[in-house]
């Protein structure tokens, strides 16, 4: 049970209102995740129009992106995130065995850049002062320093969620299998 005054969207200011049914439609089905931000509004609009933004863009292929946000779930512990995300990274064809062992050294199925990106998933969760500039020189044979930048954005927005989910106790949400059924993975 969430910790928040359950959202009456009749309530919001007409702005607030607009950019509510907007983010649903174009960010997805969270209805809970964007109710807990709506009684600030300015983090409603900026937080998830720039996630709508960043799947627009496309800097990072949909696969390494469930990589790292499913390994930075993980390696912080955040069920909301797991749940959300294991059934993703499952689409773009990762093994159920590969998740399983995610955050192990060795994992069935994924090439040199698939793992490149899980363990800077872990570096950037757990140590990111440990991000050496050998690892980041290769990062850099994968990535461009924008999508480097985008990825770390989104790696370092894990751990912001599972302590905002956390915090105000926001109950999950099951909308993955409506998103894939759409093709939003």
């Amino acid at each position: 049970m969430s910790r928040l005054t359950p959202l009456d969207p009749a309530k919001l200011d007409p702005a607030t209102a607009a950019l509510y049914n907007q983010l649903l439609q174009d960010y997805g089905p969270y209805a809970n995740m964007l109710s807990a931000f709506a009684p600030r509004p300015p983090a409603l609009k900026h937080f998830f129009s720039y996630l709508v933004q960043s799947r627009e863009d496309g800097l990072i292929s949909p696969r390494h992106l469930e990589i790292a946000l499913l390994t930075a779930s993980k390696a912080h512990a955040c069920h909301y995130c797991v749940t959300l995300h294991t059934p993703k990274l499952a689409a773009h064809g990762i093994s159920q065995e590969a998740i399983d062992r995610l955050l192990e050294p060795q994992v069935p199925g994924l090439d040199e850049q698939d793992l490149a990106v899980r363990d800077y998933a872990v570096l950037v969760t757990l140590t990111p002062a440990q991000v050496s500039d050998e690892f980041y020189r290769k990062l850099q044979s994968f990535f461009s320093e924008e999508q480097i930048v985008e990825l770390t954005i989104r790696i370092a927005l894990c751990s912001f969620f599972k302590r905002f989910n956390e915090a105000l106790e926001v109950p999950q949400e099951d909308v993955v299998a409506l998103e894939l059924e759409h093709g939003a993975a």
